[in-house]
């Protein structure tokens, strides 16, 4: 192992032993993870910022049990962003100790984000390097998000990389001012596509002036099918969560060659069921996966500064319980991180 600094042998962690609500989160001191002889693409990450997902409380609750096998007392989170703390030995990529980075696991697993130290394996999880013009919360809850809207967009979308072959699609964004919505807006912009956004009407400003939605509907007015004319025509319909299928009413349906898809990750199963229900679509679509071979062009927006990353709320890793109980309610503005 390489590593300028000394790395102490415990550590502030967020463990839960039991499925449950947030009091099941214990804020603990235990054992930093070593790199051992075997870890050779492995690196150990310090974490200055740790981003809160709706999958974490999901896990918590033991809502995924079926999909996410966990070996307690596990450790919540996916997404990260930090300093490399040390590198393997033999580990031969570009990484150095010192280099600031951000990024998300591969998948859910027993040792998270939510922790002073994190071992990533840079063959399998998201390691990106972070640009200096971003601080740590910004990129901290980044990459799941971020992942998801542009996988959504894209490939389960149908939305092209080349931007002068979306002139004239139609997209829209139901729940655009939530983590995965407001990126959902910005790259279907970036894409060349019209972006037509749902969200309270408290959120407007932020909608329209940060994100730059062409259009906008306020779905606390009225249920959406009253809203959305016939002339309502979209490519791709994306929605995040059965809340927000609660709160909006019945959608326009879409034509039988338009995408419906919920982005959000596993989590919004349920939610996706309801709006298919809903809609009747053939296109149907449920992201069950978010790869991070499909990051690479997200990065390089945000490198750019193209993609603009709101951070509405950073907490301390000692208030995980209120960070996890404000990302349920489902009405945060941008995303939630934590500090350890």
């Amino acid at each position: 192992m390489t590593n300028d600094t000394p790395i102490p042998a415990i550590m502030q962690a967020i463990t839960f032993s039991k499925y449950g609500d947030s009091s099941v989160l214990e804020h603990q001191t235990i054992a930093t993870p070593a790199l051992s002889d075997k870890d050779t693409s492995c690196i150990l990450v310090r974490v200055h910022s740790a981003g809160v997902n709706p999958a974490d409380y999901k896990v918590r609750k033991g809502d995924m049990a079926t999909m996410v096998k966990l070996h307690f007392p596990a450790i919540p989170g996916l997404d990260y962003a930090g300093i490399v703390a040390a590198v393997h030995s033999k580990y031969s990529g570009p990484l150095k100790v010192g280099d600031r980075v951000y990024g998300k696991t591969a998948d859910m697993q027993d040792n998270g984000t939510y922790a002073q130290y994190i071992k990533l394996d840079t063959k399998l999880d998201l390691v990106v390097p972070l640009p200096e013009n971003v601080s740590f919360n910004d990129a901290g809850g980044v990459a799941v998000v971020a992942l998801t809207a542009y996988v959504g967009l894209v490939p389960y979308g149908g939305l092209s990389k080349n931007v002068a072959e979306n002139a004239g699609r139609r997209v829209l964004v139901i729940g655009a001012s939530g983590g995965v919505g407001m990126f959902v807006v910005q790259i279907a912009k970036l894409l060349g596509a019209h972006v037509t956004a749902v969200a309270s009407g408290k959120n407007k400003g932020f909608v329209v002036n940060t994100l730059k939605a062409d259009t906008f509907v306020d779905y606390t007015l009225s249920p959406l099918a009253q809203q959305l004319s016939t002339k309502n025509e979209f490519d791709v319909i994306t929605m995040q969560w059965l809340a927000t299928m609660e709160k909006t009413g019945n959608s326009r349906k879409p034509s039988s060659n338009q995408a419906v898809y919920s982005v959000g990750n596993m989590t919004s199963m349920v939610g996706t069921i309801t709006w298919r229900a809903v809609s009747s679509s053939r296109r149907y679509k449920f992201i069950s996966s978010i790869p991070v071979s499909d990051f690479p062009v997200v990065a390089e927006w945000i490198a750019k500064g193209s993609l603009k990353m709101v951070t509405s709320l950073a907490l301390p890793l000692a208030d995980t319980r209120k960070a996890q109980d404000l990302s349920e309610t489902g009405r945060t503005v941008g995303k939630i991180v934590l500090n350890p």
